[in-house]
């Protein structure tokens, strides 16, 4: 099996949990593809060297994928091959797996984790991701605010506490305006990626989700913002992994994702750059 079919094997919408009763079938999927990464690495030896294979936050699909679009012109006879999730999953795959070039988690704390364990040696900070609420078109439960979430009847979806960086990020924040305990009993689904979240509210499956910003999509969804006080804020960062066997293309990779023409194709899609002084004051 090549890095390319090892990447659609990841991305297959069969392998992910939309729900906590599915935890553990995404545990069984994990040992399933270590395996078959296992055997393919054993049958064919190293990965091809002009490949890069990057684990990336799901949140960061669309401008990531415009990204390696615009490096494999510049770069010619490189291939980026991404394997989308989310960011504690990704970390998951990437200590048993341990091979990769390139790892961009949605939030900083998933790089530190993978810095502690001896996974990324470089890195670089790109964009922020900003928590906000949606809801479906019309607003029908009448949102105003994060503290509405707690109030009974409201139907909430949020990211799996201990899975996407949404999830980590949402449980944080309301535990530290002591609303958590409130909204949790208002949530009807925990998604494995901040993507899936989006299907609940445009199906109005549920009245509200706490998303990035970026996903925000005016003509199918209301958006209501945090206050920035109340708000948790998250840098994205990108890091190159110690494993890679490519690591010239991997470091070049990472730089071109964190230099201007890659911060303009993320503006083009609704994400702040860093450094923003309205967010590191």
């Amino acid at each position: 099996m090549d890095r390319t079919t090892l990447s659609s094997f990841f991305q297959n919408p069969y392998h992910r949990s939309i729900t906590r009763q599915k935890c553990m079938n995404r545990r069984l999927v994990s040992i399933l593809v270590g395996l078959i990464l296992v055997a393919s690495l054993s049958t064919f030896g190293c990965a091809k060297e002009d490949s890069i294979l990057v684990y990336c936050g799901a949140g960061l699909r669309e401008p990531m994928e415009e990204i390696a679009n615009q490096f494999e012109e510049e770069e010619e006879g490189v291939k980026i091959l991404y394997t989308f999730g989310g960011s504690a999953q990704l970390l998951s795959q990437i200590e048993l797996y341990q091979t990769g070039d390139v790892y961009m988690p949605g939030a900083r704390s998933y790089i530190d984790s993978a810095i502690e364990r001896g996974f990324v040696d470089e890195t670089e900070n790109v964009v922020y991701h900003v928590p906000c609420i949606v809801t479906p078109k019309g607003n029908p439960a009448d949102i105003e605010s994060i503290e509405d979430l707690a109030e009974p009847g409201v139907r909430v979806a949020l990211g799996e506490p201990a899975g996407p960086a949404i999830g980590k990020n949402s449980k944080k924040m309301l535990e530290q305006l002591d609303l958590w305990d409130e909204v949790s009993e208002n949530v009807v689904a925990f998604s494995g990626t901040v993507n899936e979240l989006l299907v609940y509210i445009s199906m109005e499956q549920a009245d509200a989700a706490i998303v990035w910003e970026d996903l925000y999509n005016p003509e199918s969804m209301e958006k209501i913002e945090i206050p920035k006080d109340m708000n948790g804020i998250k840098v994205i960062p990108i890091g190159t992994l110690v494993f890679s066997e490519d690591e010239e293309n991997a470091e070049k990779f990472m730089n071109f994702v964190a230099s201007d023409d890659g911060k303009v194709v993320f503006t083009e899609y609704g994400f702040t750059t860093y450094p923003d002084p309205k967010y590191e004051s």
